[in-house]
């Protein structure tokens, strides 16, 4: 088998990827891996937006030194997180994905190709996850090791073995639908209580209020909603506000007004959230964003 026969690279034919980045590691050529594409990058300090074609391959990322913003565009617009060392991304399958960062630091980045077949057959091997956790705490950890493995030119067959490892990890953890629905594919109902969430951020809300804007039962509510977006509505809510917050920092609201405006009993309540959504505290994102 061709090194990427299997892959689904097609759309990166003709992509200029100097622009942007120096390759310094591929487990096609360093370790002759057929599996698992694993590539490690070191980051020019700044970019326009890199346009990274839509592919079949389940393609993530993760940061492994540097510090600065970068902005990745879904479903909802662009979204703004703190670069620093383990923060993670992802392309969803068959999706174009956006992404623009300007650095404080030199950022190097890890990022792993898993091919559709493997996760496919996997999927129908094992179980689905349920976990809607605040993150994934073995993945950037996990993405690290296998790029020192293929620089140190493990065998292929490390290779086969981490790929069907990674498949079945992210199936379990994220779910068969989590790992390939577009974002923002939701059901009609659900996109009802996400402009509740929206209209309302500052305001206590209740499961009952959602789900009488989504004219369902609050039982059939949570699966529906569960089932459109991978989240409780109580974590979606949560990251919109998140999400809000970080645009009033960077506007260079006060923490407490923040917090205030956006919904959370108190900063440090706000600050809980935000570190768990972005890896670093409100104060320490302010003086970034700032500075």
């Amino acid at each position: 088998m061709h090194r990427g026969e299997r892959f689904d690279q097609g759309g990166y034919a003709g992509f200029d990827m100097e622009r942007h980045v120096t390759r310094r590691l591929s487990s096609w050529d360093e370790a002759g891996w057929r599996s698992l594409l694993v590539q490690r990058f070191d980051h020019r300090p700044a970019t326009d937006v890199i346009h990274l074609p839509a592919s079949s391959d389940h393609h993530f990322w993760a940061i492994t030194r540097g510090a600065g913003t970068m902005q990745v565009r879904s479903a909802d617009g662009w979204q703004k997180y703190a670069i620093v060392p383990g923060l993670l991304g992802r392309a969803t399958p068959g999706i174009p994905t956006e992404v623009r960062y300007t650095t404080s630091a030199a950022m190097s980045s890890v990022h792993v190709h898993v091919p559709a077949d493997i996760v496919d057959r996997v999927s129908a091997q094992t179980k689905p996850g349920r976990q809607d956790g605040p993150g994934d705490a073995l993945l950037a950890p996990l993405l690290n090791s296998l790029a020192a493995a293929a620089g140190q030119h493990a065998d292929p067959m490390y290779g086969d073995i981490a790929a069907e490892f990674l498949a079945a990890h992210l199936v379990t953890h994220y779910g068969r639908r989590r790992l390939d629905a577009p974002p923002g594919r939701e059901d009609a109902r659900v996109r009802d209580a996400v402009a509740l969430m929206r209209e309302r951020l500052g305001d206590p809300l209740t499961l009952a209020d959602l789900a009488a804007a989504a004219n369902l039962s609050p039982y059939h509510f949570l699966r529906v909603f569960k089932r459109a977006t991978g989240q409780t509505p109580g974590r979606h809510l949560t990251r919109l506000r998140v999400r809000e917050a970080a645009r009033l920092l960077d506007a260079g609201r006060t923490v407490t007004a923040v917090a205030a405006h956006c919904g959370f009993s108190s900063p440090s309540h706000l600050s809980t959230a935000f570190l768990r959504e972005f890896g670093v505290r409100p104060s320490q994102y302010r003086l970034r964003s700032q500075g």
